[in-house]
């Protein structure tokens, strides 16, 4: 992994040090970095993901590593307790896994729908249900959940990504109830709409849906997945304590 750009002032950070972190979809770009980075910064961190893929990633010294498929209700559930068994309790809980599904709607079929809304949203809903305990005994002064949402959840998407928008859309709005139903335990849910990265989401795009992401992008770039990490983690951090209820844009204001 490359160091990234260097935050403003020169120093590394260490905002998440000591705490108790779960981050899913683990074996993607996104979620080997928060992983890496996380470590980095002193948390301890448990990576999860299907096999074979999390079973293959190279994960920093001192990582846990759970094999969960999301797509089971039942695996959601039993993946939050045995997190914080290895872990002895959670502090932050990432839901980062999702699916993309590159399909035009007249062609979308029931199975492709299932599996969206099984992964992007049931899985997130389950995990957060079953981490508010662990999160109301958090050692942090600022547990939260994160949710890793996207700009087609507000925008609709560049075309054919139908099934992963409307997905986004709905974890967005249960970023907003979660967090008024849980504020007041002092749990805090953020969701953080990521800037556009050379990803696995992204090399499934055709050409012209590539082309279109970038110009959408006032920066007219693609951005270093350090980047999106290190808002993510500052968010999930004590550091982000007054942001909860609320979707974090960091795409280039493609959605602003």
């Amino acid at each position: 992994m490359s160091d990234g750009p260097t935050p403003v002032g020169g120093a590394a950070p260490d905002w998440v040090k000591g705490l108790r972190i779960v981050v899913t979809g683990a074996a993607g770009a996104l979620g080997r970095v928060l992983v890496e980075e996380a470590v980095r910064q002193g948390a301890d961190v448990v990576a999860t993901g299907r096999a074979p893929g999390i079973s293959d990633v190279a994960l920093p010294p001192g990582a846990h590593r759970l094999i969960a498929d999301l797509a089971d209700p039942h695996q959601c559930r039993s993946l939050v307790e045995r997190a914080a068994a290895e872990l002895g309790g959670i502090d932050v809980l990432i839901n980062n896994a999702a699916v993309l599904t590159h399909c035009r709607i007249a062609d979308l079929e029931p199975a492709a729908l299932d599996d969206s809304w099984g992964i992007n949203v049931r899985a997130p809903v389950l995990l957060t249900q079953t981490a508010i305990p662990f999160l109301k005994a958090s050692r942090s002064p600022s547990p939260a959940v994160v949710n890793i949402v996207s700009g087609a959840g507000f925008t609709g998407g560049v075309a054919a990504v139908t099934a992963y928008a409307m997905t986004k859309a709905a974890l967005i709005v249960f970023t907003k109830s979660a967090a008024r139903e849980f504020g007041s335990d002092g749990i805090r849910v953020v969701a953080v709409s990521p800037p556009t990265m050379e990803s696995q989401m992204q090399t499934a795009l055709d050409d012209e849906s590539r082309r279109n992401v970038r110009a959408a992008n006032v920066l007219g770039r693609l951005f270093e997945v350090e980047e999106a990490a290190r808002l993510v983690l500052f968010l999930a951090s004590p550091h982000g304590s007054s942001v909860t209820g609320t979707t974090v844009d960091g795409t280039g204001a493609i959605i602003s």
